[in-house]
């Protein structure tokens, strides 16, 4: 089979998939030089594509993709990376690469399937009263929080305490903003409702991990408001996580 090379189109594809960054040591792949963009990486093969009898013998037992030249096989490498993982192949680096392909190009389907999903202009100004919101005088709640124990994985603490604490700081405080914007009646919060699910099933569809679609939902609703509050979007999603059906229940 021919060595094919990856046309402009892909390779700004495989940039934005690694967020331009090597996968691999982290380093930046594009750099400015005299007022022009410089590129430090290369598109490399996750599997060889013509292997040495050595990386026959070595990657025997591994997965490997149907078509080597296809662009689930194809990954945006720095210069070094690429050196080192064409010529220094082991069963350990081969599977961290095709593992971390997997992740990324699921990330990467997820946020483009995201983008197509509007908002309501209403959660605009949740989000705009949630960044001038004094936290001192926030009241926490008086229920326990059934919803967002039963969503997230027990093992998944990091991700469940983050959404706990969230939740008991501003769920109150955003219950009330949404009842007490007049444009905002019950059916207009029932599609904003809607809007936010309908995001966590296009994430979920591409099986990422719960933290992963935290993140892209945050992602996503800090992109379509430009509200340039990461924090504040995090306490939405948080708030939707706790009050509808983002996040599918664990079996206990």
């Amino acid at each position: 089979m021919s060595r094919k090379r990856a046309t402009e189109n892909l390779e700004s594809i495989f940039l934005d998939e690694v967020h331009s960054l090597c996968p691999i040591c982290g380093k930046y792949l594009l750099e400015e030089k005299n007022g022009k963009t410089v590129k430090k990486y290369e598109i490399a093969h996750i599997y060889p594509s013509s292997p040495t009898p050595e990386q026959l013998e070595t990657l025997k037992n591994v997965p490997k993709p149907k078509n080597v030249e296809s662009k689930e096989n194809w990954i945006a490498l720095c210069c070094d990376c690429h050196k080192r993982q064409d010529f220094h192949t082991t069963v350990e680096d081969y599977e961290n690469l095709y593992n971390t392909k997997y992740r990324l190009a699921n990330q990467h389907e997820a946020k483009y399937s995201l983008s197509e999903i509007q908002i309501e202009n209403e959660i605009k100004i949740v989000l705009q009263k949630l960044n001038v919101f004094d936290e001192k005088q926030h009241i926490k709640l008086s229920y326990k929080l059934v919803a967002v124990d039963n969503k997230i994985a027990k093992e998944n603490k990091s991700l469940l305490n983050n959404i706990r604490d969230k939740v008991v700081k501003y769920f109150p405080f955003i219950q009330d903003t949404f009842k007490n914007i007049e444009i905002c009646g019950q059916n207009k919060f029932d599609i904003i409702t809607n809007q936010i699910r309908t995001s966590f099933l296009k994430a979920n569809e591409q099986k990422l991990s719960q933290d992963d679609i935290f993140n892209k939902l945050v992602e996503w609703l800090d992109s379509k408001t430009q509200n340039h509050s990461r924090t504040a979007c995090e306490y939405i999603i948080a708030f939707f996580i706790q009050n509808c059906e983002v996040f599918n229940e664990i079996a206990q």
